[in-house]
C-alpha cells in the first residue's frame, strides 16, 4: 500500500514540477512564402505586462505534494516488524 501511495505522490509531484514550466513552445512557422502575410493591425501597440512564473499558491502545492512524498517515503518500514 504504500508503495501504491508514493508512486501517485511521487507521479503528482513530477506532473505539478513539468507543469510549472509551462506548456511546450509551438513548432517555428513555415517558411515566408508558404505562410500568408500578417492582418494589418490599426489600434495602439500592444501594452507588455510582467507577469510571475509561478504563483504562490502553485508553488505551495508543489512543495506540500513533496514534502508528503518524502514522508511517505520515509515512513516505509524496512525488514521485519518487530512482531
Amino acid at each position: 500500500m504504500y508503495r501504491i501511495v508514493a508512486a501517485v505522490v511521487l507521479t503528482i509531484g513530477m506532473a505539478t514540477g513539468a507543469y510549472a514550466f509551462g506548456p511546450p513552445s509551438p513548432p517555428p512557422p513555415p517558411p515566408a512564402h508558404w505562410a500568408p502575410p500578417p492582418p494589418p493591425y490599426w489600434g495602439p501597440p500592444p501594452r507588455i505586462h510582467r507577469a510571475p512564473e509561478i504563483d504562490p499558491a502553485g508553488a505551495l502545492a508543489g512543495l506540500t505534494l513533496l514534502a508528503g512524498g518524502l514522508a511517505v517515503l520515509r515512513g516505509r518500514r524496512s525488514g521485519k516488524s518487530g512482531k
